[in-house]
């Protein structure tokens, strides 16, 4: 009787470190056969083959062959090791990278909450939050306690000059037949005439109206109704804040000084609001002009509204200079003012608000170029090839800027040969990769904006090569930021922004601002007014 004993053959995975078989190979446990015959005297064990090599193996090139396999089995024990290690470790960098992103959140909310503790000093509170606190302090009616004696202005006690204001025809419907009333009213005006103080008597007469069916009269020379007060010193007043910068404490302290004029600085603010008012046509019938212009340059600045973040917007060429104050940097402030589609050119920056807005064409200014090459001039890392591209750069736009002012000069073909080149040596410039990083990023821009940078010399008399009309437009306004502490209400913004666009266009027209402003407050929009400003002739007036 034989009896067969064998052994199974199992595959251990790579990651198993033990395995309780009689220390088995870790790969594979190979088939081992046993037979017994017990009819025999003796068992057949099986017997090892015999291999003529197992002290020097010449497919090990010469290697003991136990030598290999204990070698072997050291590595692949080193490796399980190993791989372990590699397990562990990786697991702990993902954890600590977890970590280290929930510590980059929380550092990025305390850094938020810090600087809005530092700005809180100075900045408004919220609506919400005024609301709460209007709610729970106790309402008090503004102004003087009821029996109070009431504060107005001192009549002047001299009269200068006395003017009878009468009507040939009612200022209305223009009818002549009108009939005289038998009471008059007298109007004292203070004013600035000729360096003096100049107090005017107007005597009103009243008139019958038969066609409005109403009592009518007219207005003297020079006279703002109800008010006492008169337009020059409002003019003068208007032009010392928005021109010349000066405070609304510190204008008083001019007119005393110049004139023996007395005025507050609660009264100067009643001005400007009511010169506003009396501007706004011309202000708006400026911004319907905006997309019609054949070339605009654009440019912004910061600016405090009640203590919050806003931008100050300029649009401007040789007749028109249009300011306005947004809480937006975007592109929607663009539209709003030039339309969906432009069909003139648009000189700005490099500001990626105006990419996306349509229009005709675009001219990147030049100036900002040139900053950018003197920057990376001074870099201590620029090597060679970046110092050869920013001199070549800088050479081609001088040379581009002077053929631009010699339009006028040279013979047209000449000029248009010196354009060939220089467009052909750009194309070259903007297309050879670079080393240096910086220099690199500035050739890459030029490509992307490569139809945006020559574009004055296909347009000479529309468009300069630089944005500076529209920074220097926007000086004035950062002088005033500086010095006044810009604005912190609705009133003020909207001040700021009519009444800065009146005088810097009246300035671009060759009109006097305060001969202009002056007009505003007696007359409003006049049709002469219009026609200096170059609106069109259809275009409604003030009342």
């Amino acid at each position: 009787m034989a009896i067969l004993i064998a052994t199974a053959s199992f595959a251990i995975p790579r990651n198993v470190k033990f395995f309780p078989f009689f220390g088995a190979s870790r790969k594979f446990i190979q088939m081992r056969v046993w037979s017994f015959d017990f009819s025999k005297d003796r068992i057949d064990y099986p017997r090892r083959p015999y291999c003529p090599f197992r002290h020097f193996c010449v497919f090990l090139n010469g290697e003991v062959p136990d030598k290999v396999l204990a070698e072997r089995a050291y590595l692949r024990k080193r490796v399980d090791e190993l791989e372990f290690a590699m397990d562990f470790s990786t697991d702990q960098v993902k954890k600590l990278n977890a970590r280290i992103e929930e510590l980059e959140t929380d550092k990025k909310i305390l850094e938020t909450e810090l600087l809005q503790a530092k700005q809180a000093p100075f900045a408004s509170k919220s609506k919400e939050e005024e609301e709460e606190v209007a709610d729970k302090t106790p309402k008090k009616k503004r102004g003087a306690p009821y029996g109070h004696q009431g504060h107005w202005r001192e009549t002047p006690k001299h009269i200068d000059e006395t003017v009878d204001v009468y009507l040939d025809k009612c200022p209305h419907c223009g009818n002549e037949n009108i009939s005289p009333c038998n009471h008059t009213t007298e109007h004292i005006q203070e004013d600035i005439k000729d360096g003096k103080v100049k107090n005017t008597l107007y005597i009103h007469s009243f008139f019958w109206c038969p066609t409005c069916k109403e009592i009518v009269h007219g207005t003297g020379e020079g006279e703002i109704p109800n008010a006492m007060i008169g337009p020059e010193i409002r003019a003068i007043v208007a032009f010392l804040r928005y021109e010349i910068k000066i405070s609304y404490d510190d204008i008083p302290r001019i007119l005393k000084e110049l004139f023996n004029f007395k005025v507050t600085p609660g009264a100067i603010v009643s001005f400007d609001n009511k010169t506003r008012r009396k501007s706004k046509p011309l202000y708006d019938a400026l911004k319907d002009m905006l997309p019609r212009t054949s070339s605009i340059n654009v440019d912004e600045t910061g600016w405090k509204d009640d203590g919050f973040l806003a931008w100050l917007w300029t649009f401007i060429n040789k007749g028109i200079a249009f300011y306005h104050i947004d809480k937006h940097r975007s592109i929607e402030v663009i539209r709003a003012h030039l339309g969906e589609l432009y069909a003139g050119i648009i000189g700005s920056d490099f500001l990626s608000s105006y990419n996306p807005i349509g229009t005709f064409a675009k001219q990147k200014c030049f100036a900002h170029l040139l900053r950018e090459i003197k920057k990376l001039e001074e870099d201590e890392r620029l090597n060679s090839e970046g110092n050869i591209f920013l001199a070549n750069l800088k050479k081609l736009l001088q040379d581009a800027i002077l053929l631009h002012a010699e339009y006028s000069i040279l013979h047209l073909d000449i000029w248009r040969g010196r354009k060939k080149q220089i467009l052909k040596s750009f194309k070259k410039l903007y297309r050879t990769p670079l080393s240096h990083k910086e220099c690199e990023t500035l050739r890459k821009r030029l490509k992307k904006h490569k139809k945006e940078i020559f574009t004055f010399l296909n347009f000479p008399e529309l468009i300069n090569p630089t944005n500076n009309i529209a920074e220097t437009g926007l000086g004035n306004c950062v002088l005033f930021r500086k010095l006044t502490f810009v604005t912190r209400s609705e009133n003020g913004k909207k001040n700021v922004s009519i009444l800065m666009t009146i005088i810097q266009t009246a300035k671009l027209k060759l009109l006097s601002p305060t001969a202009v402003l002056k007009t505003f407050i007696t007359k409003g929009l006049t049709v002469e007014l219009a026609k200096q400003f170059g609106l069109p002739s259809a275009m409604p007036l003030a009342p």
